[in-house]
């Protein structure tokens, strides 16, 4: 970790400056109101007239954005082209939530023209008066307007794992002074939040900080030919997803916590930021040294007369890592020893691909380092159905490493939303894309650099919704909780899904691989694929598994899809977590199947059937340590544990995850079923199914215990 020296520059002339940055609009936090009238035109679409006989002649234009302002998570394109015929006008990455319109102002400035015409040839629902046009151009203030003399202080840099961490002193400070301070006092202060921000209140004056980039140092002379990497708004220190609500009942609303402390967000391991400071990560896309700087912006209009500058910063590009916030310490008890039990709270700040604009996510890992093995085992912890924080596991024991951390806002059932979430790009436009599993991943390897993991012992929970670690069998050994195989079915579901999707007809036309729709179905998914391995799945009930609302239907026809193509898996595991087996992502499985202690699950209605009291295979239970897998030979030891209502069932049996041990289709195999209480044995013979499966129908199996195996020819 670097910091950065600063190079503050200054104007030696403060009544004027070099790059002046101004607005034209209808009405409101804009230096030439009234410049701005909109013509309807039928079917051509919506005519932007502006007004720029303030503009000088010939001025040169550094930058020029047009931004609008619209309701809702989605919406469909804007298409914006120049009235007099050009090229259209493209949004500015990475947050899409302006459209550069540098070039065609720029055009207008050289050709002296007094005014200009844009076309909406379409867009979405939009706020005409909030539309604005902003330039940077070289001069002076225009209009009798004078530039802002409040300024940023104490701009501080960081490099750390591929990121520039800035940090500066706010020309207001919405905390008052205080490093901890309420929501409730924060909330009266703004117009709400969500998990990126506080969203602030304008009324009197809208207030920024503008960040730049550039290889060169920045100072008045230089800012227009900087990069504007990011507007941040004022109290950008509070983490806006840690936010405490009070639960009021399931069909009401919950009542936001006014007292609860804000959490405060950290740019360095353990120094929560305090009052007053701003702060903005930037992730380096290539290698290099920069410069950064950053200026108060009051109403758009930016203080250029001063620029404070931090660099060269050193910047290597590299995988984001989470930055420690604090560290809480419990005590939990090993028989008589007492051992701690660490839990590390974190903020990660990622942008694309892991996230669909630059975001902070939290994140949490949880150990006991006196029984910390190495490497270590992973237990990723999802969560409850509709959070969008982390909900990490208690202190326990463990051997292993505990990982919770974020969905998407909104909580797509843990499957990724599409790109144009909350921008001005249209959903038609965007790409769904599966962030937190990305992220997901991206926490496995850095986990993996910091503490060393043993990659074959991966668990993840599924506490609610979508299984898209269940298509993962090359990361995960196993998948646990109720995950949805359909999460559109249901009529609670399928509102949501509509709603955080952006609606069905904007996949209509898409390759299946970008269709959430269709990705959702895991039943067709293993249907489709029967020779293609998966990770044991212990479904289970729990953590909000709401089946009426969420959809029940779903399940029978996925428990069947499993059952037919011989997966690996158990619904309702009746064997305590004791007495279960050690699953490795590098070891086989047993596939039961048809066992004659099934209950019923029925046909998705909930009147027929056990439904979800149902359980299927629950009481098999099986010993991962003596296993034997060769290339012509399979043995395992199977047994029904002693919660079981009978001493013996039939099971069918196909060996899965088989590292060794592989048949070709047709290829016929020995078979044995041993009684380790009796040393009964009976034997038959079997063939490889069409996708190299070999199953053994009808074992008896008993509490008694029974060596099952397996053998052909090396061929």
């Amino acid at each position: 970790m670097k910091t950065a020296p600063l190079c503050l520059a200054l104007l030696c002339s403060a009544a004027a400056a070099d790059v002046v940055v101004q607005r034209w609009g209808v009405s409101g936090h804009v230096q030439h109101p009234g410049t701005l009238q909109f013509r309807d035109e039928g079917a051509k679409g919506v005519r932007l007239a502006f007004n720029l006989s303030a503009l000088p002649q010939g001025v040169k234009v550094y930058r020029a954005r047009l931004v609008f302002e619209r309701d809702g998570m989605y919406g469909r394109a804007f298409e914006i082209v120049p009235a007099a015929g050009g090229d259209a006008l493209k949004l500015v990455p990475p947050w899409n939530r302006s459209f550069d319109a540098t070039a065609v102002v720029a055009a207008w400035a050289n050709a002296g023209a007094k005014s200009g015409e844009l076309l909406l040839r379409r867009a979405p629902g939009f706020r005409r008066e909030a539309t604005v046009l902003e330039v940077a151009f070289e001069g002076k203030p225009l209009g009798g307007t004078a530039l802002p003399r409040e300024q940023v202080s104490d701009l501080k840099a960081i490099s750390r794992a591929g990121q520039v961490f800035l940090t500066f002193r706010e020309i207001e400070d919405i905390s008052e002074g205080h490093d901890d301070y309420s929501w409730g006092a924060l909330i009266k202060k703004s117009s709400g939040y969500n998990v990126e921000m506080l969203r602030p209140n304008d009324a009197a004056r809208e207030v920024r900080y503008r960040v730049y980039r550039s290889g060169k140092p920045i100072t008045p002379a230089t800012i227009g030919e900087a990069e504007l990497l990011a507007e941040v708004v004022p109290g950008s220190r509070f983490n806006t997803r840690q936010v405490r609500r009070i639960w009021t009942g399931e069909q009401t609303p919950s009542l936001l916590d006014e007292k609860f402390v804000a959490v405060r967000l950290a740019v360095e391991d353990g120094k929560p930021l305090p009052s007053g400071v701003g702060k903005y990560v930037h992730t380096v896309p290539r290698g290099g040294q920069g410069y950064y700087a950053v200026v108060a912006a009051i109403n758009g209009v930016e203080n250029t007369l001063e620029v404070p500058c931090v660099g060269p910063i050193e910047e290597r590009p590299a995988p984001p890592e989470p930055v420690m916030y604090k560290e809480v310490v419990a005590e939990v008890r090993e028989r008589e020893r007492k051992l701690q039990y660490i839990q590390r709270w974190y903020n990660w700040y990622v942008g694309p691909p892991l996230s669909h604009i630059p975001l902070c996510y939290d994140v949490v890992v949880g150990f006991c380092p006196e029984r910390l093995k190495k490497p270590a085992s992973l237990y990723i912890h999802r969560g409850h159905s509709w959070i969008e924080e982390p909900e990490p596991v208690g202190p326990r024991l463990t051997e292993g490493l505990d990982l919770a951390h974020c969905s998407d806002a909104p909580n797509a059932f843990w499957m990724g939303i599409n790109e144009a979430c909350h921008t001005l790009q249209g959903v038609e436009e965007g790409k769904w894309q599966p962030f937190p599993q990305r992220r997901q991943e991206a926490l496995i390897e850095w986990l993996d650099r910091q503490f060393g993991l043993d990659r074959d012992r991966i668990v993840a929970a599924l506490g609610a919704w979508g299984l898209m670690e269940f298509t993962k069998p090359d990361i995960y050994a196993y998948v646990h909780g109720w995950g949805m195989p359909e999460v559109t079915k249901g009529f609670q579901a399928w509102q949501r899904a509509c709603g955080v999707w952006g609606g069905v007809e904007a996949y209509a036309n898409r390759p299946n691989a970008e269709n959430p729709f269709w990705q959702q179905d895991y039943t067709r998914h293993i249907l489709e694929n029967p020779a293609t391995e998966t990770p044991f799945l212990d479904i289970h009930l729990g953590w909000g598994a709401h089946f009426t609302e969420m959809g029940w239907p779903p399940w029978p026809r996925f428990l069947r899809a499993m059952l037919d193509t011989k997966r690996p898996f158990v619904f309702r595991w009746q064997v305590p977590d004791t007495k279960r087996p050690a699953l490795r992502r590098n070891q086989s499985v047993p596939a039961f199947g048809n066992c004659s202690l099934d209950d019923n699950p029925g046909v998705g209605d909930l009147n027929n059937g056990e439904t979800f009291s149902a359980q299927l295979n629950g009481y098999l239970n099986w010993d991962s340590q003596s296993i034997v897998d060769d290339a012509a030979r399979w043995e395992m030891t199977v047994w029904l544990d002693d919660s079981a209502p009978l001493p013996e069932c039939t099971v069918d049996l196909t060996p899965r995850k088989c590292q060794r041990f592989a048949a070709r289709p047709g290829q016929s195999f020995q078979w044995s079923n041993t009684s380790l209480a009796d040393n009964r044995t009976t034997a038959g013979k079997a063939s490889a199914d069409r996708w190299g499966l070999v199953t053994l129908p009808r074992l008896a199996i008993t509490k008694g215990k029974n060596r099952i195996s397996i053998q052909g020819t090396v061929e």
